[in-house]
């Protein structure tokens, strides 16, 4: 899709939106009719929400839990009052990983789940992988014995006798994965973690870059997960709508992550109004698609959470469209949309395309500097784009972007490299 096209598809939808709030505004009589003036949807409020700031909350898939739908990503937590904060403003889902921080994340969310009353109120999300460096997820085929055990080691570090999900985590980043994402040993483990009350339900989470759509419509139909985590935004991958369409018809949860389209601006506040700022549009629009139950953002500190959950319940709106219309127009020929994978089978040279530019965007987007080293230093030589000095970029001619994936190629690897 071109950046014209793009943003004539994100006008029409916000127009479509728009005009069903403003509807909604003028029939409702009720004692919320101030926050409906506001643009707050209140079809989910409860009375036990309304000192908070979160304001709506919605059942996922076919489980028997209600997440906000503004919640807490632990990609880089190291504080606890941060997760104590977002309580106290009415988030109630956390998502973490035994890869991020190096189990580090696991163990400040520890802290304060060790309050039985506070772990009553989460719901805590963490995935299948090996306490490590991110990345360090378990191959199909590993023993039972070692999923259990891996299982088991994070709930010793959240102090929790169970987790509400366990994902099996970040599919499609290699390209093998659908036998990691069906994989025997695992399933029967988890059937067993199941029936054992350490684990409520399972699920899958994916960005990509190989198969992701189709490896998320798999999950849908294989009858074994009861959510999924895709990375969608307005930006993102174009089968996104078709992957939601096959959840809602098969019960399945959806929490979407990578809501802001990378921020890959170092001054975001010129995309901002006195109405509303990229974040809290980037959020409504992603609740204009109905089969999305909620949404994680990465959530570093206290000031983060407040802003983010302000967010809640609130209404797409004209403004909400003409911040994202200048965003896309701002950072179209730099953004990579991660998830289609159509630069990857133009490379001639092997290059890990999508994972460069996904380290890239945790150094100079998100400043995850030592993260985006770590990552970029485990990928081996024959992956990385010294060959694309040289090389006349079928990448860029095969991305249906336009992006210029050569010349962000090498300018990641001057930041990476060098750092």
């Amino acid at each position: 899709m071109r950046r014209r096209d793009f943003i004539g598809h994100l006008s029409i939808g916000a127009g479509a939106v728009f005009t069903t709030g403003i509807a909604g505004c003028q029939a409702s009589e009720s004692d919320s009719t101030k926050q409906i003036a506001e643009g707050v949807d209140t079809s989910q409020t409860t009375p036990e929400t309304q000192a908070g700031l979160i304001k709506k909350y919605t059942t996922i898939g076919e489980t028997d839990l209600r997440m906000s739908d503004i919640s807490m990503g632990c990609g880089a937590l190291d504080n606890p009052y941060v997760v104590d904060r977002a309580l106290d403003v009415g988030i109630n889902y956390f998502d973490t990983a035994p890869d991020y921080g190096g189990g580090g994340s696991e163990l400040t969310l520890g802290r304060v789940l060790a309050d039985s009353s506070k772990r009553q109120k989460a719901i805590v999300t963490t995935k299948i992988c090996e306490k490590g460096p991110y990345g360090v997820h378990l191959d199909a085929g590993v023993p039972e014995a070692e999923v259990i055990a891996a299982v088991e080691g994070t709930l010793k570090r959240i102090q929790s006798d169970y987790v509400d999900f366990l994902l099996v985590h970040a599919i499609g980043e290699r390209e093998n994965d659908r036998a990691r994402l069906l994989d025997s040993n695992m399933l029967s483990a988890t059937s067993k973690l199941i029936e054992q009350g350490k684990v409520r339900y399972l699920g899958v989470s994916s960005h990509g870059p190989n198969n992701f759509a189709d490896l998320l419509i798999t999950a849908i139909e294989s009858g074994h997960f009861a959510m999924i985590m895709p990375a969608f935004n307005f930006m993102d991958h174009p089968r996104l709508t078709e992957v939601l369409k096959k959840a809602k018809e098969h019960d399945v949860g959806v929490v979407a992550m990578k809501t802001m389209a990378g921020a890959r601006e170092e001054d975001l506040s010129k995309f901002q109004t006195g109405e509303t700022s990229l974040a809290e549009a980037a959020f409504k629009w992603v609740f204009t698609h109905p089969e999305v139950n909620g949404l994680v953002v990465t959530m570093r500190n206290t000031s983060q959470v407040e802003e983010y959950a302000s967010a809640s319940g609130k209404r797409f709106s004209s403004v909400d469209k003409e911040v994202l219309d200048a965003y896309a127009t701002s950072v179209w020929s730099s953004y990579c949309r991660t998830g289609c994978g159509d630069c990857q089978a133009q490379c001639p040279h092997g290059v890990s395309i999508a994972d460069i530019l996904r380290y890239d965007m945790y150094f100079a987007s998100y400043g995850e500097h030592l993260k985006a080293l770590k990552e970029y230093r485990k990928l081996p030589h024959a992956q990385r784009p010294y060959a694309c000095v040289n090389c006349d970029g079928p990448c860029t001619s095969g991305c249906q972007f336009n992006l210029p994936v050569r010349d962000r190629l090498l300018e990641a690897s001057q930041r990476l490299e060098l750092a």
